[in-house]
C-alpha cells in the first residue's frame, strides 16, 4: 500500500501533501522533492500521529518555521509540518507566570506577546524565526548578553519513537550550547511549559528591541537564509589559538569567503556565517559551499567546524 494511502487512514486528505518541493516551507527556500508533507494543526492530529507511530512503525521528520534546517537527502518517509498554535496560562505566583506553548507556535509572536504582558525571559530573543518547539529543541540564544531558551523550560511534553506521550522536567533536556536531549533522541516536543518572570513593560520591551537592533546590524536580514550555519568554537580552543573570539563568522571571514558563491548560494558580505540563497540555490550547490568553508577554516585555523544548521 501506498504510503499516502496508509497516511490517509489516520489524517484527512487536506492535510496531506504527496510529492512536494519543502522550499516552501523553509527559510533558505532551497528545493528538495519529499514523498509527503503531513500538517500537524491540533493536539488530536498529535494524537493521530502517535497511534500512527505505534501501528504502522514509521518516524517521519519535522519542519516547524523552516529555519535552522535544510532537507538534503530526505531520508524520512515523510515530514510533519508542525502548525498546531495555542497558549495559555497554566499558573502564576507573585513572581513567575508560567505559560504552555505548543510546538508549532510561532516564536516571534510570543516574544511580543509576552512583551505587552510585562513577562521577561525571551525578550532577547525578538525577531527570531521558527517556532517555539525549534527555539527549544536547538536551544536558541542569545549572546549579549548570554540567554538561552531553555533557560526558562520548566516542563515540556514529549512524544517518544514508540508513539508515547510523557512530561518531562527541564533536566530531561540536558540543555548546553546548540543543544537538548531531543537532538539525540529524535523524541518529538508537543508543548512546553514556560516560566517567565514579571516584570516592568518597559524594561523587557528595551532589551528587546535593543537585542533585534544588534540583530539588523550585524546580520543579514530579508534574505532567504537558514540563519547561522555553523557553530561557535568554544573559549579553550579561542585561548589556544590566541584569536580575539569564539565567532565562527569570524574564522569564515578571515579566510576571505565573504561574498564567495557557488551557484546561487553566496557567503553573506555582512556576516560570514550566514549562507544565503539568492533564489534558485540547489541542494547539491549548498553541500559543496559547506565543504569550501569547512576545508579553507580547516587548513587556516585547525579548527574542524561543526555545523548549526540541521542537514535532514
Amino acid at each position: 500500500m501506498k504510503l499516502t494511502e496508509i497516511l490517509k487512514k489516520y489524517f484527512s486528505k487536506d492535510q496531506i501533501l504527496s510529492n512536494v518541493d519543502v522550499a516552501p516551507y523553509l527559510t533558505s527556500k532551497v528545493s528538495k522533492i519529499v514523498n509527503c508533507i503531513v500538517k500537524i494543526k491540533t493536539i488530536q492530529d498529535w494524537k493521530k500521529l502517535a497511534e500512527f507511530i505505534k501501528t504502522e512503525k514509521l518516524i517521519p521528520g519535522i519542519i516547524g518555521g523552516g529555519s535552522n534546517m535544510v532537507v538534503i537527502k530526505a531520508e524520512h518517509p515523510f515530514y510533519l509540518l508542525n502548525q498546531y498554535r495555542d497558549k495559555k496560562v497554566v499558573s502564576e505566583d507573585k513572581t513567575y507566570v508560567y505559560i504552555k506553548v505548543s510546538s508549532g507556535y510561532n516564536m516571534n509572536a510570543l516574544v511580543n506577546e509576552t512583551l505587552q504582558l510585562g513577562l521577561s525571559g525571551i525578550e532577547y530573543h525578538l525577531g527570531l524565526p521558527g517556532t517555539v518547539g525549534g527555539a527549544v529543541v536547538m536551544n536558541s540564544k542569545w549572546t549579549k548578553p548570554l540567554a538561552y531558551v531553555g533557560d526558562v523550560v520548566e516542563s515540556a511534553e514529549i512524544l517518544d519513537l514508540d508513539g508515547n506521550f510523557k512530561t518531562v522536567s527541564a533536566d530531561y533536556f540536558n540543555f548546553s550550547y546548540d543543544y537538548s536531549f531531543l537532538q539525540t533522541t529524535k523524541e518529538f516536543l508537543v508543548s512546553v511549559v514556560l516560566k517567565l518572570k514579571k516584570s516592568k513593560k518597559d524594561l523587557v520591551a528595551q532589551r528587546a528591541k535593543s537585542a533585534l537592533e544588534y540583530r539588523k546590524q550585524t546580520q543579514p536580514f530579508g534574505v532567504f537564509t537558514a540563519g547561522c550555519f555553523f557553530q561557535n568554537i568554544s573559549e579553550e580552543l579561542k585561548e589556544k589559538l590566541n584569536l580575539p573570539t569564539t565567532s565562527a563568522g569570524y574564522l569564515i571571514d578571515q579566510c576571505g569567503l565573504k561574498g564567495f558563491s557557488i551557484g546561487d548560494f553566496v557567503v553573506s558580505d555582512k556576516h560570514a556565517n550566514f549562507i544565503i540563497n539568492r533564489g534558485k540555490g540547489s541542494y547539491q550547490d549548498l553541500e559543496k559551499i559547506i565543504e569550501i568553508i569547512k576545508h579553507k577554516v580547516k587548513h587556516k585555523f585547525g579548527v574542524d567546524l561543526k555545523l548549526e544548521v540541521k542537514l535532514d
